[in-house]
């Protein structure tokens, strides 16, 4: 990457985590307590470091920045699109051909790219728009991937038509792709390509026919031929000298635009490996219209944060801001506005706490214990402590309070714990070392998004978003 960009990569790559999700978990230790706090991922001195997500509400192995985008296991839902996208945002600024891979596999969902361009406000196409130079480049990743690296869907998926039948060529052989080819819908572009593909074929079959060249020679006269064809610059002049032999190969060669696939049928003709006769033409053989297969006009539609991590606008509320893209429904407002009347009653009262840390730091626990990983954001924490003997501040921990002790709630929550009795004993999942207060009926990853999603664990995620969104608390609650 050109040293001039690395800057905005790295300022990209920061708010790009902060968008999809990613968080720091951060522990104080006080009063005999360890409480886990959020906080949005942040590039640091040594770069970023982060293993928890705040849609999926789920932890998997550290990732991050730092000499590159780096990870561990990132599961399979918007941990894992995040980190994917940051590999994608890496592949679009390096120079060379490149390809993001996940376990091998290349990554192909234009869906990653709209969710860059409407990120940062760019008109960014897929890398390498053309499959066949992925497929050059990293075609031998067959020999240790092959039970699941699909070259042919990675080329329909990274589309440019002709690059794709010259990656079914070199896998399958000319004719099979010509007849996989003919069945799929084309434009006329494409159709116009694989005939002149098909004709590529017969005219071959016709020199070989014609010649009075032993085989041997007659490969070499083609090959250089071919390579006289992409060296020179000037077609007409090349057409109007060249060979009549020669004519209808060249011919097709530059109405197909598909070297690989002209030398694919010659490597057949012939019995020769491919690589080897491409390797002949490699650097030389290069498409002439390749402005057909992307430019600056024809890009990857833009593809909001919501739609690409499927998240409801309410879910949104620690990135909400005034007049931004978060549109809150009319409900979640209602709510707020019912928070607020409660905190007014409360503000207006006479009450003591008489150990406000204390106090704050087993409201915190209880949520964790209580209802699974209901997590305090750092910033409000340490705007509490702060602003201890502000009774505001104390009065949001009040209402906090009087929603963990709801019972309607804390039936909601209960669904995720093995219930109380012996008769439960063997139930749920059990931990090594000390047990915690409640255990989960299964392990959290496989958990299904209904029990997760309890009315009680979205309320007091919501409520801890909305207290730690400075401009969302000043419109709700007037500081």
């Amino acid at each position: 990457m050109p040293d001039c960009k690395k800057k905005e990569f790295a300022e990209r790559i920061e708010k790009l985590f902060q968008a999809g999700g990613m968080m720091e978990v951060e522990y104080v230790y006080l009063h005999g307590k360890r409480i886990a706090m959020l906080r949005k991922a942040q590039m640091r001195q040594k770069g970023m470091d982060f293993y928890y997500n705040y849609f999926e509400d789920d932890c998997w192995e550290n990732a991050g920045f730092g000499k590159g985008v780096w990870s561990g296991k990132i599961g399979w839902s918007s941990f894992h699109i995040a980190v994917v996208a940051a590999y994608v945002l890496e592949e679009l600024y390096l120079d060379n051909v490149s390809v993001a891979l996940v376990d091998g596999e290349p990554v192909t969902s234009w869906g990653y790219v709209g969710w860059i361009n409407y990120l940062f406000n760019e008109k960014y196409h897929i890398k390498n728009y053309d499959p066949w130079r992925l497929f050059e480049e990293y075609h031998y990743l067959e020999d240790e991937c092959e039970e699941y690296v699909d070259w042919l869907d990675f080329g329909m998926e990274r589309c440019g038509f002709i690059g794709t039948c010259e990656v079914y060529a070199v896998k399958e052989g000319t004719r099979e792709a010509i007849e996989y080819f003919e069945g799929r819908e084309k434009g006329k572009i494409e159709k116009f390509a694989l005939d002149y593909m098909k004709r590529a074929v017969e005219a071959l079959k016709q020199y070989e026919k014609d010649s009075s060249y032993d085989r041997d020679t007659q490969l070499k006269d083609l090959m250089d031929t071919i390579y006289l064809f992409y060296a020179q610059d000037n077609y007409n002049d090349l057409m109007s000298s060249a060979d009549t032999k020669y004519k209808e190969i060249m011919t097709c060669l530059f109405n197909s635009d598909a070297p690989a696939f002209v030398i694919k049928a010659i490597s057949e003709m012939y019995d020769k490996e491919f690589w080897d006769l491409w390797e002949q033409m490699k650097g030389t053989a290069k498409r002439r219209f390749s402005a057909i297969y992307g430019n600056d006009d024809y890009y990857v539609l833009p593809v909001s944060t919501e739609k690409f991590f499927k998240q409801l606008p309410d879910d949104m509320i620690p990135y909400w801001e005034e007049n931004g893209e978060h549109v809150l429904s009319e409900e979640l407002w209602d709510w707020f506005s019912s928070l607020k009347e409660r905190f007014d009653i409360i503000v207006n009262t006479d009450f003591l706490v008489e150990k406000p840390l204390e106090y704050i730091l087993e409201l915190m626990q209880e949520a964790d214990e209580e209802y699974y990983r209901i997590y305090t954001f750092s910033d409000f924490f340490e705007e509490t402590m702060e602003n201890l003997k502000d009774k505001r501040f104390l009065a949001l921990w009040k209402l906090y309070e009087e929603m963990l002790r709801d019972p309607e709630l804390k039936k909601a929550g209960d669904v995720i714990f093995v219930p109380d009795g012996p008769e439960h004993e063997k139930e749920g999942l059990h931990y090594w070392g000390e047990q915690p207060k409640r255990r989960l009926m299964c392990s959290w990853s496989i958990t299904s998004s209904d029990k997760r999603n309890n009315i009680a664990r979205v309320t007091f995620r919501r409520y801890m978003a909305l207290v730690a969104n400075k401009v969302l608390r000043e419109r709700v609650f007037g500081f």
